[in-house]
């Protein structure tokens, strides 16, 4: 069975943002992003960003995170296969990472909610050189 193995993770960038005045209700909303490069022998790494935001304060609440996570898979796997499965080990880690955040900065945590890859499309760029 074709399979991607998360190696190690590491959090490249973490941020967190609350000046609302007490009491100001949010309206939070997120994006992801998630991209994988491929390396020699059946490597690859992701990058996964997530941002979580009050849709009416961007710059006065948020919390960020990009994490860099690095993998090896299955030989012959198809790209778009190893992408989804990718994502879909390194998401509860980046999912705890904001919770963290939240939590600790003081507000209730954000727990973001689940996302069902497989329903997604996924955009490809091979870029590099062409032989």
């Amino acid at each position: 069975m074709a399979s991607v193995v998360l190696n190690a993770y590491r959090v490249e960038e973490m941020q967190f943002k609350n000046v609302l005045d007490t009491g100001t209700q949010i309206k939070l909303e997120h994006k992801y992003s998630f991209n994988v490069r491929y390396d020699k022998g059946n490597k690859c790494i992701g990058f996964f960003a997530v941002e979580v935001y009050d849709k009416d304060n961007q710059d006065k609440f948020f919390a960020k995170t990009k994490v860099a996570a690095f993998y090896t898979y299955s030989e012959g796997m198809e790209k778009d296969a190893i992408h989804r499965e990718a994502f879909k080990e390194v998401f509860p880690y980046a999912k705890s990472i904001i919770t963290t955040i939240t939590a600790n900065g003081g507000v209730p945590p954000i727990i973001l909610p689940s996302v069902d890859i497989n329903s997604q499309s996924i955009y490809r760029f091979d870029l590099g050189k062409k032989e």
